[in-house]
């Protein structure tokens, strides 16, 4: 019986395979002009790193540079949760990231503000608050690198 279930499933892909899908960023898509030529601006500090760690991996390593992705970046570190005892237990993280996107001219393209927000928890060590916190941190710059390459995949003039 699991075997025919088996055959079903590799049919039904192979049905999928040619029902004409392609992707989104599919080597026929406009947007593929992007894929390793933007230079993103180098990073001062570690979070900076890794946004753009992220947004390379995201736009693909420069190869031919057509495109400067400029930014700045705000993070804002905020108490939310105070125990009854009056300990922080929880703080948030609210990032804020303007980016412009120009050509080789200086013409700006695209420019726009990529906003999210993180949090971690404060209850356990001093080694795992501050593990817990660089992770935060971590996962913001990947919310904020996703947010910025999905604004410049969609441009629609060049």
């Amino acid at each position: 019986m699991l075997l025919s279930d088996r055959r079903g499933f590799l049919l039904a892909a192979l049905a999928l395979a040619g029902c004409g899908f392609v992707p989104v960023h599919g080597s026929n898509s406009k947007s593929q002009i992007f894929r390793n030529a933007v230079l993103v601006q180098a990073p001062k500090n570690r979070v900076e790193f890794e946004l753009v760690r992220n947004l390379e991996v995201l736009l693909g390593p420069v190869t031919a540079k057509r495109y400067d992705l400029r930014y700045t970046l705000k993070v804002d570190e905020q108490v939310i949760v105070v125990s009854a005892a009056q300990q922080i237990d929880r703080f948030s993280l609210v990032g804020k990231l303007n980016f412009s996107l120009m050509d080789n001219d200086g013409v700006v393209i695209l420019s726009k503000t990529a906003k999210s927000f993180t949090g971690y928890s404060a209850t356990g060590t001093t080694v795992a608050t501050e593990r817990s916190k660089r992770d935060a941190y971590d996962r913001l710059m990947v919310i904020l690198a996703k947010q910025v390459s999905n604004y410049i995949w969609t441009v629609d003039r060049i």
